[in-house]
């Protein structure tokens, strides 16, 4: 091979230059047809969702929506059954208390699978969390199982025994969890639009 320095042809056995004593850089062997090209590594930004734990007013409309859309079905089935609506001022008889009975658990059942099917699905909430933008997820922010939104929904009658204390964990907790949330392992969240965060969940205040 030629010298890189002055140019005079060496042999490939000889290590050194016999003209100017430059010292021969090994190199690497060409294979014919295959053409060496050296990688490069670029760093892209990733593009994340910036994400917003849901407050407390948020949820309380959400949770107001769903009222009103389960109310008029349940006071259908009361009607139905000769029973006064749920906020009706009315005494019952005593042969009304096996309706009622009844119709608290068809009540009930309504409010779970409703809360349990929508919160697991793919849309990640019930009518009135759609409707305000928020979503149900576990604490890596998946879509969650439909056995995680029933503890969800039965762990809310924890939040409500305790005088309706359990909701107001919200305003202070960190994730702002209700105490249902903290049992089912759950976080409400509310996506915001895509922001470049270098792979990085961007955690933005709670609304």
């Amino acid at each position: 091979m030629y010298c890189t320095r002055c140019g005079t042809w060496t042999p490939d056995s000889t290590s050194t230059c016999a003209r100017c004593g430059e010292v021969r850089t090994p190199q690497a062997p060409v294979v014919e047809g295959v053409e060496v090209v050296a990688s490069r590594i670029v760093a892209e930004p990733v593009v994340a969702s910036a994400v917003r734990c849901a407050g407390f007013w948020r949820r309380a409309g959400a949770m107001l929506v769903d009222v009103l859309v389960l109310f008029f079905p349940d006071a259908i089935v009361r009607v139905s059954m000769g029973l006064p609506t749920p906020f009706a001022m009315h005494t019952l008889r005593e042969n009304e208390m096996n309706g009622l009975l009844i119709a608290l658990g068809i009540s009930t059942a309504s409010w779970w699978l409703y809360c349990a099917l929508l919160e697991s699905s793919r849309w990640r909430g019930t009518l009135g969390q759609q409707l305000l933008g928020v979503c149900v997820g576990d604490r890596g922010g998946r879509r969650i199982s439909f056995g995680r939104a029933t503890a969800r929904y039965f762990a809310q009658w924890l939040s409500a025994m305790l005088c309706g204390l359990g909701y107001l964990f919200n305003l202070w907790t960190p994730r702002r969890q209700t105490l249902h949330d903290m049992v089912a392992g759950c976080v409400l969240t509310v996506p915001g639009r895509e922001a470049v965060a270098g792979g990085v969940i961007v955690t933005g205040p709670s609304s």
